[in-house]
């Protein structure tokens, strides 16, 4: 009813409010209440927020606009659409100088991508909003961004690391609520030192962090106490606990957190030998689970409740609950597989597409033979039948019939010339696309092996991020594949989708930038598919890979008159130390130099590759390849 007041309250002042910042501001209230009630309508608000924000110019709403949508997008699981409307947040923020904001979405990115399970990028994130805040004295909330980073560094086992976290979200806190902070950070050690073993600090921990105020986390503050009792094996007090936390849940309706204690009070009355009292208290526990799809829960009672009639000597019930605790498992066990059947459906298309394009090459290669053979029958047959022709005008018109057979004789030859000229522009174009459809095997190949050591090392959540960014950049490249060359703005994105899989695939060992050139119009070019990425390819994989500390990556694009230049410019080992000297040269840097060559049969190609020195010491390489304007 609350909230029912609050969208009612906000309508009417839209209603009665002229096109400003207030309008503007109330928009976005309005979407944020909607968040519970319908996404799409909060959505709706959200955008109309946005949309009066830019009509009037209000950089500020904008922003604040853009975080509301991603928080949206986030709370309803759309986490790829919360990540785009995040980076487009921090953009707008970024030029009007509301840093705060740009904190804000670094945050939720870090929260994002903690429950994707891709701590590496979470941590890039929270570190980053660290340094922001700092460098900047911006007013926010500090410990808050600690307290979070100690939580990750809890999930990636560094627990260490999540103990300075927690010291210094605590030291760097100001203002009022450092009670709460601290029990809920001692609320968070208490766990880590329950997963260490360590029941003792840890029930001291649990109990420190208590709050009577807070009714619901006392619940779970008195199982936590009950369990650490438990394996301390102090049954008194442990059952004193547990039930405290199940006449509170009981109070609160709170039913998973009623079932869970009844499943603990059942071990413990088992521990303890008291069987009969644990058989009751699964049961209970059991009958709290009807209606819910909950395997993990479901499969840990039926495990107890078979040790229980395991140890009773009621072998019937044992095996029965065993057997419904495997089911269980074995569901668990398929939610994790489906990921796996996912991708080897995507390893299997991937296959598929490869025989495809092995066919097609096939299918090039005796559509060519076809064509020289056909050029070369009516090669013959013109010849003969300029022959025959000149034979007949010579016998049967003589010589005044000369001068006119010759002057036909000259232009039959200039037909045979320029046929012969079409004939070469047709095979210099059937040879670009012989060496385009040898690139897109190779690169496959490359982005293959990356899939495959993501698998072998069992990192599904990358193998996953890998898969959907190499799907889409293959079936961009499929796409495109009846044509020779691309519009330069799509050929760009290409290239950044290859580069942030090849980031993703070395675990974000190095840098890149990708520069375009503000007086180039990207969508007025066309350039072949592909022609730079073996270089983009040499520098990371020759390059920057074998280099220890900072790796950068710079992809430059610049106009000037008859060309586009494309430069490849690394601050890696070099040619000498990464051996690209040597006699060896990879499928892709071959491929790509009969390209070049092919296109250096109709237009001017020039590449030129420099080995950069910093005080006579190797320190990277700068590739330029010019490449003819085509319009």
């Amino acid at each position: 009813m609350g909230q029912t007041r609050e969208i009612d309250s906000l309508r009417k002042v839209i209603d009665n409010t002229p096109p400003d910042s207030n309008q503007v501001n109330t928009y976005r209230r309005l979407g944020m209440a909607y968040r519970r009630v319908n996404k799409d309508t909060s959505l709706l608000f959200i955008n109309q927020s946005v949309a009066k924000a830019k009509e009037i110019e209000f950089g500020l709403g904008i922003s604040r606009g853009l975080y509301a949508r991603a928080l949206t997008y986030g709370m309803t699981g759309d986490y790829a659409e919360a990540l785009a409307a995040l980076s487009e947040c921090e953009e707008s923020a970024t030029k009007i100088g509301d840093y705060e904001n740009v904190v804000f979405s670094n945050n939720a990115r870090g929260i994002i991508y903690k429950r994707l399970g891709d701590y590496p990028a979470s941590k890039a994130y929270y570190m980053k909003n660290i340094k922001l805040a700092d460098s900047l004295d911006l007013t926010v909330n500090m410990s808050s961004l600690y307290s979070n980073l100690g939580i990750l560094y809890d999930l990636m086992d560094e627990k260490e690391n999540a103990l300075k976290a927690y010291e210094k979200a605590i030291e760097v806190h100001t203002g009022p609520g450092l009670d709460d902070l601290k029990r809920n950070i001692e609320a968070n050690i208490a766990v880590m030192e329950y997963s260490d073993g360590n029941y003792e600090s840890a029930l001291l921990l649990f109990k420190n962090s208590m709050d009577s105020s807070d009714r619901i986390g006392l619940t779970t503050s008195y199982s936590n106490i009950g369990l650490c009792y438990m394996q301390l094996k102090n049954w008194v007090e442990a059952e004193r606990y547990f039930d405290q936390a199940l006449s509170t849940a009981r109070e609160l309706e709170l039913k998973k957190e009623e079932m869970t204690v009844l499943r603990n009070k059942s071990e413990l009355m088992f521990k303890q030998g008291k069987l009969v009292e644990a058989e009751r208290f699964y049961q209970r526990a059991l009958g709290k689970l009807k209606g819910y799809g909950q395997y993990q829960w479901k499969k840990e009672v039926h495990e107890l409740a078979f040790q229980i009639h395991e140890q009773k000597g009621e072998f019937e019930k044992a095996i029965s609950h065993l057997q419904k605790a495997i089911i269980y498992r074995d569901s668990l066990f398929n939610e994790s597989k489906m990921r796996e059947i996912k991708n080897m459906e995507l390893q299997h298309n991937i296959f598929t597409k490869n025989q495809e394009i092995a066919k097609q090459d096939l299918e090039l290669e005796l559509l060519n033979e076809r064509i020289e053979l056909e050029n070369r029958r009516k090669i013959l047959l013109g010849i003969i039948a300029l022959l025959s022709i000149f034979s007949v005008a010579l016998l049967v018109y003589g010589y005044q019939r000369k001068q006119r057979s010759n002057s036909l004789l000259k232009q039959k030859n200039q037909l045979i010339i320029d046929q012969k000229a079409q004939i070469q522009e047709m095979n210099a174009e059937l040879e670009k696309k012989m060496l385009r459809a040898q690139m897109n095997p190779h690169f496959i190949f490359n982005s293959l092996n990356s899939i495959q050591h993501f698998i072998t090392t069992n990192d599904k959540t990358a193998a996953l991020t890998y898969l959907t960014k190499f799907s889409k950049l293959l079936r961009q490249v499929l796409e495109s594949s009846i044509d020779l060359n691309v519009i330069l703005e799509d050929e760009i994105k290409l290239l950044k989708i290859y580069v942030e899989l090849e980031a993703l695939r070395f675990d974000e060992t190095f840098t890149y930038e990708f520069k375009v050139d503000e007086s180039l119009d990207t969508y007025s070019h066309e350039i072949p598919i592909l022609l730079v990425q073996p270089y983009i390819e040499n520098a990371i994989i020759h390059g920057l890979i074998p280099k220890g500390g900072k790796k950068h990556l710079l992809i430059a694009f610049e106009d000037s008159k008859e060309y586009i230049k494309c430069v490849i410019q690394d601050n890696g080992v070099g040619r000498n130390e990464s051996g690209s000297n040597e006699e060896h040269i990879s499928r892709g840097m071959s491929v790509t130099e009969q390209r070049i060559q092919a296109l250096e049969k109709t237009n001017y190609q020039m590449v030129i590759i420099e080995d950069l020195k910093d005080n006579g010491r190797p320190a990277g390489t700068r590739v330029t390849v010019a490449i003819p304007k085509n319009e």
